[in-house]
């Protein structure tokens, strides 16, 4: 199957550091390292321009690239490995790359890409509950995907969507332990409780029942004072004919007795 590789030249770097930071700069180029292969990592310079171009095409970081040696007739294909950001100048300052051989199978993360709406979301009210955005997958290098589709039209409340249920070529395997885990459940709408309501204005306040001394007081107890008596009104007088009781006269102390 033939296949269109990004072709791109790369220098041999020398020397190491700063310096050749500085002396890759000056070339506008960046420093990179290109590793694997069963062969000895090797220091390149590389156009950092075409880089981030790779970076932001359709592939990404899966991007099969065949670097060039300048000078040499030297060829070899790889992938981007690493990269490093200024965090200053958010410019790309240096990138690793790892050899790969077109025969042999290789694995790789692959973005998981929702498509359309979900049934449950439109006329159930439910939410999208994304669980895994890549997916790792073992395959040949030629035969890696952009990304891996997921259907969520006909999916209401409650449905998921697995690892074993995402549709693959046969030539490329899901590199997962538990395939029965979801990548997407379109859960239930969340429902928030309602605040309490505040009291209305004007509504009165229910004064708190005594239950010590008023409940006394009820049961005739001594010493608990009269309900006409607490109002202030006058007590009744007695029945014609009927002799009003004399309070009796209290008695006087010990200590007055002792005086006499």
């Amino acid at each position: 199957m033939s296949q269109h590789f990004i072709e791109i030249e790369v220098e041999r770097r020398e020397t190491s550091g700063k310096k050749s930071r500085r002396e890759a700069a000056q070339k506008e180029m960046i420093p990179g390292v290109v590793y694997g292969g069963g062969k000895e990592p090797v220091p390149i310079a590389v156009d950092p321009r075409k880089i981030i171009q790779i970076m932001r095409s359709e592939k990404g970081q899966n991007s099969i690239l065949l670097f060039s040696l300048k000078g040499t007739k030297s060829q070899r294909h790889v992938m981007v490995k690493d990269f490093q950001i200024d965090p200053t100048t958010n410019q790309l300052i240096h990138a690793d790359f790892k050899r790969i051989m077109l025969d042999e199978r290789i694995r790789v993360k692959v973005p998981i890409q929702l498509d359309g709406t979900a049934w449950g979301i439109k006329n159930q009210g439910g939410i999208v509950d994304v669980i895994m955005r890549e997916v790792e997958v073992e395959c040949l290098p030629v035969d890696i995907p952009d990304r891996l589709h997921v259907d969520l039209t006909p999916l209401k409340v409650g449905d998921s969507v697995k690892l074993s249920d995402l549709k693959v070529r046969e030539n490329i395997k899901i590199w997962e332990e538990d395939l029965h885990q979801p990548v997407v459940v379109i859960a239930a709408p969340r429902v928030e409780a309602e605040p309490e309501k505040p009291a209305e204005e004007g509504a009165e306040e229910q004064e708190p029942e005594v239950i010590g001394r008023g409940k006394k007081a009820a049961e005739g107890e001594e010493g608990a004072p009269d309900e006409k008596s607490a109002k202030g009104e006058k007590a009744e007088k007695p029945a014609k004919g009927e002799k009003a009781e004399k309070p009796e006269k209290p008695e006087k102390a010990e200590r007055g007795k002792e005086k006499k």
